[in-house]
């Protein structure tokens, strides 16, 4: 069965191509800079540049190739406005082209290769690993209902997609981080630090894996429609999704119990699990995307406390 292409308005256009890449690329910047700011008791621009700009290429890539039936919908019917927002986003993707090039001439050359190991998979998100079903091609070229070629890539691997970004946002963050920063400031004693590597990139690793599951309840619906296999469609129930990922999050509360910032983001996470679904609001899941976000601005809202407080008792 063929889909018919249902047009984007300009609105939701510039929510895909724009507002998306750059909201998601806050969660790099703050993350990058918590990580460096808690481990290594200074905060480097070359890590954040690298993360925030490798964010925006990724996701800003694939959904600009995602959406190229829009784009040849707007070269066709004229929209110029439709056109500008394909012209800004180009833009967009040029420019953090030039400045990940820029902060990783900066950088050492492990930082080069942590960007290639943890970064490189988000940038080939849709490339086709395996094509098959060729014998049916000639059959879909005669019937136009028939399926033709179909490609294996990575986001289509089942479970896979939720466990990679888990992966490349939490492991990847901090091997960009340590690779810039281990050697000039190593990382602060455990016992003046409730933060330490193993600690943050497990909860890390977890917390963006989770998001990523939340961003499938959102996109239940069409991911049946399709058979997408992400969780929610392998489990075969929303219902299910949740009590999976509180189960995941009650575990790491219980695991890290001692850090007050993992508990409150478990806790905080744990709520919008149960009340978000398939039908709320595309732009309320960034909420449950920025829980690392809050978590941090929390961190910081507490050292220009102690900052203050210390400064105040001289």
């Amino acid at each position: 069965m063929v889909t018919q292409f249902a047009p984007l308005t300009a609105t939701k256009l510039r929510d895909e191509l724009l507002t998306h890449p750059l909201m998601l690329s806050i969660g790099s910047l703050s993350l990058s800079t918590f990580m460096s700011r808690s481990i290594y008791g200074i905060v480097d621009w070359r890590p954040v540049l690298i993360c925030v700009a490798s964010d925006i290429l990724a996701i800003g890539m694939d959904h600009y190739f995602d959406q190229a039936p829009m784009l040849s919908y707007a070269l066709k019917t004229g929209d110029s406005e439709m056109a500008a927002i394909f012209r800004q986003a180009k833009a967009l993707l040029f420019t953090n082209a030039g400045l990940l090039l820029f902060a990783l001439a900066l950088s050492p050359p492990s930082t080069w290769l942590m960007v290639m190991i943890f970064f490189g998979p988000a940038f080939v998100w849709d490339f086709k690993l395996f094509v098959f079903g060729g014998k049916q091609q000639k059959k879909a070229e005669e019937n136009k209902d028939s399926p033709g070629k179909k490609a294996l890539t990575i986001k289509r691997i089942p479970g896979m997609k939720a466990i990679l970004i888990g992966v490349i946002r939490g492991c990847g963050t901090f091997a960009i981080v340590n690779s810039i920063l281990a050697r000039s400031f190593p990382a602060a004693s455990a016992s003046f630090n409730i933060w330490n590597p193993t600690q943050i990139i497990v909860w890390s690793t977890i917390n963006r894996a989770c998001h990523a599951v939340m961003a499938d309840v959102r996109d239940f619906h069409e991911d049946w429609e399709k058979q997408v296999p992400t969780i929610p469609v392998l489990l075969r129930s929303v219902f299910r999704t949740k009590m999976l990922l509180t189960g995941v999050h009650l575990l790491t509360t219980f695991l890290y119990y001692y850090n007050p910032y993992i508990v409150f983001a478990s806790l905080y996470a744990t709520v919008l699990v149960w009340a978000l679904d398939e039908n709320s609001p595309r732009g309320l899941y960034r909420l449950s995307f920025h829980s690392q976000t809050l978590t941090a601005l929390l961190y910081g809202a507490v050292e220009m406390m102690k900052w203050y407080n210390s400064y105040q008792a001289m």
